[in-house]
């Protein structure tokens, strides 16, 4: 892993590096109800940004962050889920106009918090991989907007409830649709 992030450092400052930037943003955000006998709701939502450098005409590396909120209540109890993550990225765009990406992030920080009914928080640290396919046509010069299909995977090693800290075996994964958009100079 420390070359990965050695690589993506070095990738970033060189003389080839520096032709271009990209810019990397999106978003979802979802909403369900249930209303039957047992009522429910769901709400979850993701964002992310990264800045990247282009290593070549169709690959970019640099940083990414990314954040995860989920809120679901059934029978009365409410559980919450909470993540932010941050790692090097690599994105490659292909196709005519670029307009197909896979990219994928190796977060190297994952911190998230969570609840679930009147129990006490609890916080987690360990890491995350974040996975996308994308198709975004170009609207502009430079400038592509679409959607992409992710997966989010995480796994908690460190888990702290009530400032005691202790080893955790905790994981979160979710595969989720976004609205993506592109810029790059």
């Amino acid at each position: 892993m420390r070359f990965l992030v050695l690589l993506t450092i070095i990738l970033s400052v060189s003389s080839q590096a520096r032709a271009g930037i990209l810019l990397d943003v999106g978003g979802v955000y979802l909403s369900d109800t249930l209303s039957a006998s047992a009522n429910s709701s769901s709400t979850k939502y993701s964002y992310n940004i990264g800045a990247l450098f282009n290593i070549s005409k169709t690959l970019w590396g640099g940083w990414s962050y990314l954040g995860i909120s989920h809120t679901e209540t059934a029978s009365g109890t409410t559980t919450s889920y909470a993540s932010m993550d941050t790692g090097p990225t690599l994105k490659w765009q292909f196709g005519k106009s670029q307009n197909y990406s896979l990219s994928g992030t190796v977060n190297i920080i994952s911190r998230a918090t969570y609840s679930s009914g009147s129990g006490s928080s609890e916080k987690w640290e360990g890491m995350s991989y974040w996975a996308a396919f994308g198709f975004m046509p170009e609207v502009s010069e430079g400038f592509h907007l679409g959607c992409s299909i992710n997966y989010f995977m995480a796994s908690y090693t460190k888990k702290t409830v009530n400032n005691t800290e202790s080893s955790a075996s905790n994981s979160k994964s979710w595969i989720f649709p976004m609205l993506s958009l592109t810029k790059s100079w």
